[in-house]
């Protein structure tokens, strides 16, 4: 499915800040991530799908929005 990608912070620096993949599930797409960009296979950033963070893999379905979100503290 391809789906649109949005990153915010360092995963941004990283990657661009808006681009699309083809990714069948959440996980799969971390994993196309970590290869084209060998810097966030060690960062770890939060997953929102559909403006919903999720914690486990999901599928995906054309369309869909992620959001790329690396961690942030409150002050």
């Amino acid at each position: 499915m391809e789906v649109k990608v949005i990153a915010f912070g360092k995963v941004a620096e990283i990657t661009g800040k808006e681009f699309s993949v083809t990714a069948s599930d959440t996980d799969t797409l971390k994993e196309q991530l970590a290869v084209q960009f060998p810097q966030l296979a060690d960062m770890k950033f939060a997953v929102a799908l559909n403006k919903r963070v999720t914690e486990e893999n999901r599928v995906l379905s054309n369309n869909d929005t992620v959001a790329l979100m690396p961690p942030y503290s409150g002050g």
